[in-house]
């Protein structure tokens, strides 16, 4: 375990050693990556439970990666509004 371990900890000093801003574009890239495949897993009608947690693992790496996390309260109180717009 310990070998693969010490295999990546050179990707890990050069992706530490990016900028900012770098590091959260490849962080972004990535997760929109595995939400297109959340995507296309339920495209092929794969079990919903499984896709719906690649689902939301991308769509809060991207959440993340963006620093939209951040904003949680204000569109939080959007939704409501919409939410009570539309009953």
């Amino acid at each position: 375990m310990m070998d693969a371990i010490d295999r990546l900890v050179p990707y890990y000093r050069k992706f530490t050693a990016l900028p900012f801003l770098a590091r959260r574009a490849i962080i972004f890239a990535l997760s929109i990556f595995v939400w297109i495949i959340g995507a296309t897993l339920v495209n092929l009608h794969v079990n919903a439970d499984f896709c719906a947690l690649i689902l939301i693992a991308g769509g809060v790496g991207a959440m993340w990666s963006t620093d939209l996390w951040r904003l949680w309260k204000p569109f939080f109180y959007i939704v409501l509004v919409c939410l009570a717009i539309m009953k």
